[in-house]
């Protein structure tokens, strides 16, 4: 199996609320003769994990956690859990369950929501606003909404021939009355394209209005009203002068992944100009969120329940950048967000994860931090794309292959513990054997733990894309697997050796796939690396961790017994 690679393929959100499910109190832990399992979820796929509320449960600041574990795709999660304006967010601790509860004559919303987890978070938004504000009841089954919401990715064209294919599936599912409403990335650039090709799409929510989302389904129902029957109809075109949205704490957001993680979004939009890269032009100029917002956001997480919590921007090392430009009267960085985040809270238990953060904001400060405080996780995604100096400089990046293996072997001196997780490409313009040779041999020498790997997609709007020598795609598909097979060597080879070695892994329970009770440790983020199966069928609770003594694995997949059921 190759390994994830979030940026080649989209991901996929589907949201359900209201499919009630019986509980019985004995299903409290994980067993697997207890528990239906549930198709295996694709790490190229990032889905809605359902959770029923248990209320027996344990209850956190008034909050009911989830302890029943992955059920059946058609279940409900714990509608309690939240919604969260994080201003108010102790107001909305009481649960509300009564708003949410499906409703004679009450109409229904569904969410598709592709691509990243930043557009994950938009959809939570979006969701929360339908719920709070629009007085919407929430459906997975497309034929019984009355409104679809499609939340598009636009990077790359194979994430656009997706963003594609699921308007197309919903125009040919849904009920004749229904309005379908697209929005995200790919409405940015291609909105007149999405138009012409599909008279169906009833409006259009530009990526920086999704805040817009409950006055654009009043602005159709009020087009309904007035409509005669023999009118045409009238797409509706809802914008903003961002392109990109970035929540100030004002607008409702229902967490839609499980109690025990949540994404935290700092940032939005970009400040670099790599050449092969769209992104700037999707999601416009970098805006970062006030410090003060970010804890107080990131309490709310924490205070319900959420034991880990994802940092994610387009690029975490330009946080505050934009900010710092306006005052430098007080410091506006990623170093001073983490300091102020770890001395928010003082439970040990929090995993803080970071997400994108570029080898040349890798500084000596943030490495010292993440040396301080073991509640940083021994994890980083850092994107280098290739490791040759002749392709780092066509693709405009502002390391040199020095400048990488010397962060590489500082962050490995300071934290032999490190995860590193890396996105090379490969038949970018101007590759030639000899610089796919230096990427072979890189990957080799530095074993790095994960590493996801795509082909150059040729974007007309990417400066790339003027580049001479284009690399043939019969090119591109080789080295691409022959590339996917020196990794896959690695992992072997290392998964061997912690196995050998009995290594014992401290690890989060995620639920139930196909009959294992799987999770993750600090070295594998949700829906992007492999997980931990566990052997047998141990009592144990989904969000709570445990020591695992590995076994054996399968490619990038671990395999290990719990060898202390006591949290």
């Amino acid at each position: 199996r190759a390994q994830p690679n979030r940026q080649q393929r989209p991901q996929n959100l589907f949201i359900d609320l209201n499919t009630p499910r019986p509980y019985s109190s004995n299903h409290s832990s994980i067993s697997s003769t207890t528990t239906p399992p549930v198709r295996r979820r694709s790490r190229f796929q990032q889905r809605l994990n359902p959770y029923i509320l248990d209320t027996n449960s344990p209850v956190r600041n008034g909050i009911h956690t989830c302890a029943n574990p992955l059920a059946p795709i058609k279940n409900t999660i714990d509608q309690s859990f939240p919604v969260t304006n994080f201003q108010q967010r102790r107001h909305f601790a009481r649960a509300r369950r009564s708003k949410f509860r499906a409703q004679p004559n009450k109409k229904k919303i569904m969410f598709q929501s592709l691509g990243c987890p930043r557009n994950f978070v938009d959809t939570e938004v979006m969701l929360g606003m339908s719920l709070d504000q629009g007085g919407l009841e929430v459906t997975q089954e497309m034929e019984d909404a009355d409104y679809l919401v499609l939340n598009t990715c636009g990077f790359l064209e194979s994430a656009r021939d997706e963003s594609k294919s699921a308007i197309q599936e919903m125009i040919d599912t849904k009920k004749d009355s229904s309005k379908l409403i697209v929005t995200g990335c790919m409405v940015n650039l291609h909105k007149d394209q999405i138009l012409e090709e599909y008279p169906q799409v009833d409006s259009i929510l530009g990526s920086g209005a999704v805040d817009k989302v409950v006055e654009t389904i009043s602005k159709l129902d009020e087009q309904d009203a007035v409509a005669d029957g023999n009118e045409e109809k009238q797409q509706l075109i809802q914008s903003a002068r961002r392109r990109s949205f970035l929540e100030q704490g004002d607008t409702p957001r229902f967490i839609a992944t499980p109690p025990h993680y949540a994404y935290l979004k700092i940032a939005e939009g970009c400040k670099k100009s790599c050449s092969f890269c769209i992104i700037p032009k999707i999601k416009g100029r970098l805006q970062s969120k006030p410090i003060p917002q970010i804890v107080n956001e990131f309490q709310g997480l924490v205070e319900y329940g959420a034991s880990e919590v994802i940092l994610i921007a387009q690029d975490l090392g330009d946080f505050g950048k934009d900010l710092q430009a306006k005052d430098s009267s007080s410091p506006n960085d990623l170093a001073t967000l983490l300091k102020a985040l770890l001395a928010s809270t003082n439970d040990p238990n929090i995993w803080l994860r970071l997400l994108y953060l570029y080898p040349d904001e890798i500084t000596p400060e943030i490495i010292d931090i993440l040396e301080s405080d073991p509640r940083i996780c021994r994890y980083l995604d850092m994107p280098i794309q290739h490791s040759h100096d002749d392709m780092l400089k066509l693709m405009r990046r502002k390391t040199t292959s020095q400048d990488i293996q010397d962060t590489i072997r500082s962050l490995r001196e300071r934290l032999p513990d490190i995860h590193i997780r890396t996105s090379l490409m490969v038949g970018f313009p101007g590759e030639t054997e000899e610089h796919f040779e230096h990427l072979l041999a890189f990957v080799k020498e530095f074993e790095l733990e994960n590493v996801g790997v795509f082909e150059f997609s040729d974007e007309k709007m990417a400066y790339a894309h003027k580049l001479p020598n284009h690399v043939p795609e019969e090119v591109k598909k080789d080295r691409y697997e022959r590339l996917m097979m020196t990794q896959l060597e690695t992992v072997r080879r290392k998964n061997q050796a912690r196995v050998d070695r009995k290594e014992r892994i401290h690890t989060v329970i995620e639920g139930m796939q196909e009959g294992d009770i799987v999770g993750r440790y600090y070295g594998q983020c949700p829906d992007i690396d492999g997980q931990v199966i566990l052997e047998g069928s141990p009592r144990v609770y989904p969000g709570e961790r445990y020591w695992v003594e590995l076994t054996g694995f399968d490619e990038y997949d671990l395999i290990g017994r719990v060898v202390d059921e006591e949290r």
